[in-house]
C-alpha cells in the first residue's frame, strides 16, 4: 500500500502534537509518512528540529512545498487568520487539506474553500476533533435511541483559566467545538443565535461569552465559554423528557440520570487526534483509488460552524438575536 505523505504546516503547541501523532501512526501502521514540517518562526522551527531530529524535511515557507508532487496532503495548524490563504493555496495545487478549527474567520472564505476543494477534486477536512470522541459518539447513540426521551435543552461548558489574550478572543477560539458537538449529537443546526460577551482583564478581546442557540422544534442550546474560570471543563449536558445525560468530553465519561438513579455508561476512550489524522488519510486514499468514502469532518461542517461564530459575534455587537444563514453551495461538476 502506498504511503500517504503529509506535511504539517505550523509547529506551535498544537502543531507539535500533530507531528508527534503523525510520526507514531507512521511507526505503528506504515500507511502514512510525515513528508515535511513548515514553521515560519525561527525559534519554533529550531525547537522542532531539536525535538524531532533529522529525517524530516524542514521549511520556513509553505510556498516551498505547495507544488511538490510528492506531497499528498497538508495538515494546517497555523494561527486562525492564516487558514484561508494557506488552505486555498494548497487546494488550488490539487493537494488534500486538513485545517484545524475554525476553518476560516469569515463565512464567505469558508465556503470558498469548500468550492475550491470540489473544483479541484480534493479532500477538505476540518479539525472538529470531537467527531472522533467515543464519548460524544456514545452520547449521540443514547439520544438517537430515545434513552432520555425527547431532548428539551443542551448545556455546553467550555472553560479554563488562560492568560490575557491580545491576538484572539474566546468565541472564535472555544465555541467551534460546542457548536459542532451539538450539531453532531442532535443532528440539527440552530436557526437563531444570541450572545453576550465581555473582556475583563483586557478590553481588546472577549474572555467570557454566553451563547443561546435556538433550533426548530423548540430545542435550546446554551454555551458557556470562559478563559477566567480556574476549572477546566469540557462538558455536555442534555436534559430530556425521561432523563439527563452528562458527558465529560475530556475524560470521555458518560452518565445517565433517570428516576431509577444515576449510572455510568461504558465508554472506551479514543485517541481523538490519531483518529482524526487516520480518517484524513483514509479519505485521501479512497479519493485516490476512486472509491466511495464518507468524510466525517468535511468542509461544509466547518463552514457552517464559521457561520455560527460570525452570527454569535454579530449578536454580541448588535445586542440582538441573529437569524442564522447557512448558505447552500451550488452544484459544481466534479472532474
Amino acid at each position: 500500500m502506498n504511503r500517504v505523505r503529509i506535511a504539517v504546516i505550523g509547529c506551535g503547541y498544537w502543531g507539535r502534537k500533530v507531528v508527534r501523532e503523525t510520526l507514531e501512526i507512521s511507526r505503528a501502521t506504515g500507511q502514512i509518512e510525515l513528508h515535511s514540517v513548515v514553521e515560519s518562526f525561527p525559534r519554533s522551527l529550531a525547537q522542532c528540529q531539536t525535538e524531532f531530529g533529522p529525517g524530516i524535511d524542514y521549511h520556513s515557507d509553505y510556498h516551498d512545498i505547495a507544488s511538490d508532487p510528492s506531497v499528498s496532503g497538508v495538515h494546517i495548524c497555523t494561527p486562525n487568520g492564516t487558514h484561508f490563504d494557506i488552505a486555498s493555496r494548497f487546494l488550488r495545487q490539487g493537494k488534500h487539506v486538513l485545517v484545524e478549527k475554525p476553518l476560516t474567520l469569515k463565512t464567505e472564505e469558508a465556503y470558498e474553500l469548500v468550492r475550491l476543494a470540489r473544483e479541484n477534486d480534493c479532500v477538505l477536512c476540518v479539525g472538529h476533533i470531537h467527531r472522533f470522541n467515543n464519548g460524544v459518539s456514545e452520547l449521540r447513540r443514547v439520544l438517537a435511541e430515545g434513552q432520555i426521551g425527547d431532548p428539551h435543552y443542551v448545556e455546553l461548558r467550555w472553560t479554563a483559566l488562560m492568560n490575557p489574550q491580545l491576538q484572539r478572543e474566546v468565541i472564535t477560539d472555544l465555541a467551534p467545538h460546542p457548536f459542532d458537538i451539538c450539531n453532531y449529537v442532535v443532528n440539527a443546526w440552530p436557526d437563531k443565535v444570541s450572545c453576550k460577551g465581555r473582556g475583563y482583564r483586557t478590553k481588546l478581546n472577549e474572555e467570557v461569552a454566553f451563547i443561546t442557540a435556538e433550533h426548530k422544534g423548540g430545542l435550546l442550546a446554551h454555551i458557556e465559554l470562559s478563559w477566567l474560570d480556574p476549572n477546566k471543563r469540557r462538558e455536555v449536558t442534555i436534559v430530556g423528557s425521561d432523563g439527563v445525560a452528562h458527558l465529560d468530553c475530556s475524560g470521555q465519561k458518560l452518565f445517565l440520570e433517570k428516576n431509577s438513579g444515576k449510572r455510568e455508561l461504558p465508554v472506551s476512550p479514543s485517541n481523538t487526534l490519531a483518529s482524526e489524522i487516520i480518517h484524513f488519510t483514509d479519505c485521501i486514499r479512497s479519493k485516490q483509488d476512486s472509491t466511495p468514502f464518507s468524510n466525517h469532518s468535511d468542509g461544509i461542517l466547518g463552514a457552517r460552524v464559521v457561520s455560527l461564530l460570525e452570527a454569535s459575534r454579530e449578536s454580541m455587537y448588535q445586542e440582538r438575536t441573529i437569524q442564522v444563514q447557512l448558505p447552500i453551495l451550488p452544484e459544481i461538476p466534479v472532474r
